[in-house]
C-alpha cells in the first residue's frame, strides 16, 4: 500500500496543457486591443508572464504602500502585467483591470487535459485525498477542471489568486497545509512540473515531490525532487 494519503497536485502543464489555454486568451485580449495576433507575440507574452511571475513568486515583486487589502494586490499585480507588457499602447489602470478579467474568463474556455490526467486521478481518488496548489487564478482553475472532467476527483484546491501568495512562499504551504484532511506531512506528496515552484516548494517545507518531466530535461543539481516521471500514468507504479 502506498504511504502517500494526499496528492498535491499542479494545474497547469502537469494536469491542464496551460499552453493550449494561454494561446486561446491572449489570441482573445489581443483582438479587443485591435492589434495583430502572431506565433511570435504569443511567445514573447509566455516568456513576459512567466519572468513577471517568477519575480513575484521569488519575493522581489514591489507593492506599492497605498494597497492594503488581499483583493487590492490580486488587483494590482493583474493589471501592472498588461500595463508593462503593452506599454507602447499606454493602458489606463482600469483598462487594464478590464482586460485581466477578459483574460481570466477566457483562460477557462479551451482546455486540453494532459495526456490520461483523467485515467490516473480517477484510478487515485478513491484511496487518496487529491489536492490542487496553483498559482493560476480560480475562476480559470474551476473553469479548467469542470471542462477536463477533473473536479469529480478533486477535494481540496489552493489558488494564489485566492490567498495571496505563491508556490513557492512559505505562506502558501503553511495555508495549503490548513486546507488538507491530512495533517501528516510524510504521508503527502507534491506533483508538479515546475522545479522553482512545485519542486523547490515542497523541498522548503518538508513534502515529498514528484517532478513531472515530459520533455525529458536536465534536472539541474540545487534541486532534487523525490521522484521523476515522463508521463503522469508512471505515477500510479512510483507510489
Amino acid at each position: 500500500m502506498s504511504k502517500y494519503k494526499t496528492l498535491i497536485f499542479d494545474l497547469d502543464d502537469t494536469l491542464i496543457d496551460n499552453n493550449e489555454s494561454i494561446k486561446y486568451a491572449f489570441n482573445i485580449i489581443i483582438n479587443a486591443l485591435k492589434l495583430e495576433y502572431s506565433s511570435e507575440s504569443f511567445l514573447k507574452w509566455k516568456k513576459f508572464d512567466t519572468a513577471y511571475w517568477h519575480t513575484w513568486e521569488s519575493g522581489n515583486m514591489i507593492i506599492p504602500n497605498h494597497i492594503k487589502t488581499l483583493e487590492d494586490k490580486i488587483t494590482y499585480l493583474r493589471a501592472t502585467r498588461f500595463i508593462l507588457y503593452f506599454k507602447e499602447i499606454a493602458l489606463d489602470f482600469n483598462s487594464a483591470v478590464s482586460l485581466n478579467k477578459l483574460y481570466c474568463s477566457m483562460l477557462g474556455v479551451n482546455i486540453k487535459e494532459i495526456e490520461n490526467a483523467g485515467k490516473l486521478l480517477e484510478s487515485l481518488y478513491s484511496n487518496h485525498e487529491i489536492v490542487i496548489a496553483t498559482n493560476g487564478p480560480k475562476e480559470a482553475a474551476i473553469n479548467k477542471l469542470e471542462k477536463a472532467k477533473l473536479i469529480s476527483y478533486i477535494s481540496g484546491l489552493v489558488c494564489s489568486e485566492e490567498i495571496g501568495f505563491s508556490k513557492p512562499m512559505p505562506e502558501f504551504f503553511d495555508i495549503l497545509y490548513r486546507t488538507t484532511k491530512n495533517k501528516d506531512k510524510s504521508t503527502m506528496l507534491l506533483i508538479g512540473d515546475s522545479l522553482t515552484t512545485d519542486i523547490l516548494g515542497g523541498m522548503n517545507n518538508g513534502i515529498d515531490t514528484c517532478w513531472f518531466n515530459p520533455n525529458n530535461n536536465e534536472l539541474p543539481k540545487e534541486y532534487y525532487p523525490t521522484m521523476t516521471i515522463n508521463k503522469l500514468l508512471q505515477l500510479k507504479k512510483k507510489i
